[in-house]
């Protein structure tokens, strides 16, 4: 009885640990994205949601009501998000933040809660409360159910192909940052916005950039939930709070494949919590883990402001 006992407990361990690498694989995507916007603009996007979901409603809306191609659709919709993550930054946040001046940061943040709580709205009004099935036969990559250690570990393609891209974008990101000029750029940019246009580089362009490229990412994880799942209105509120969990246990500062790293373990806590509390308790787990993290910054005397790297910047 004890040997079959422990032999369930593995089997469920096992089975927690892919659901966690593969939905910490979807965390780490955004909490990249999140962590790059915020690093170095300086700007707490919680409107990140907002685009999150618009992806997903736009990829919808090209297939569904436009009847264009599935991969053409998601494609454009998720490159429509995008062009709309850049938007925000340069006709809301950046005049915002020049006006505003050392309150810069708390001015952004309540323009993005309005932009999320109003784009929210938006697509309620255009496209109601109802959740959207977004796909179907022959619209897109089906869902199959793969099997590993005879069985007992069950996930869907889509996983696979979802952690899979995860890893490709956040692996060219920081090949980016690594190896080219526009990466060098962005890093000088974040360490220091005005010694970086002092030397020739144009800061607002970085950001445009930032956000471009932060967007992008989220919006290929909301094309992934919404194949898997359904789209609908609300979709975005939850990731956007494990994108700042993520962003802010792995450092705004830190390589976008730490920050991935993060997101999986993130991830992972949340699924092996659910064998020792319920299941509606695991995201708990996850946010004292987070208060436990800042308790011991302030024990060590870190400066919070400093180590998030994050001045007020117009």
């Amino acid at each position: 009885m004890v040997l079959a006992a422990v032999n369930v407990s593995v089997k469920a361990f096992a089975q927690l640990t892919a659901n966690g690498i593969f939905r910490g694989a979807a965390y780490g995507l955004l909490g990249v994205g999140f962590a790059l916007i915020l690093g170095v603009t300086g700007r707490f996007h919680f409107a990140y949601s907002f685009t999150y979901t618009l992806a997903a409603y736009m990829s919808f809306t090209f297939w569904d009501r436009s009847g264009l191609n599935f991969y053409v659709a998601s494609v454009l919709g998720i490159l429509f998000a995008t062009a709309m993550g850049v938007s925000i930054e340069r006709y809301v946040y950046r005049p915002l933040a020049t006006r505003a001046g050392a309150t810069a940061l708390l001015a952004v943040f309540v323009a993005s809660l309005g932009i999320g709580i109003a784009g929210e709205n938006v697509i309620r009004l255009f496209w109601s409360s109802q959740s959207q099935a977004f796909g179907g036969p022959g619209a897109g990559p089906q869902q199959e159910v793969w099997h590993l250690w005879g069985h007992h570990v069950n996930f869907l393609n889509l996983d696979v192909y979802q952690t899979a891209s995860a890893f490709v974008l956040v692996l060219a990101l920081a090949a980016v940052l690594r190896f080219t000029g526009l990466g060098r750029q962005i890093k000088a940019t974040r360490v220091n916005p005005d010694l970086a246009t002092i030397i020739g580089i144009n800061a607002n362009t970085v950001y445009l950039i930032c956000f471009a490229i932060g967007t992008f990412m989220a919006g290929v994880a909301a094309f992934w939930y919404g194949i898997q799942f359904t789209v609908e209105p609300a979709m975005g509120q939850r990731p956007v709070i494990f994108a700042f969990v993520v962003a802010f246990l792995a450092g705004t500062a830190s390589g976008p494949v730490r920050v991935l790293m993060t997101g999986i373990l993130v991830a992972l806590i949340e699924q092996w919590s659910s064998m020792f509390i319920s299941v509606r308790w695991t995201q708990t787990a996850v946010f004292v883990i987070l208060l436990a993290y800042l308790i011991s910054l302030s024990l060590k005397g870190s400066n919070l402001l400093r180590w998030l790297k994050l001045p007020a910047r117009a």
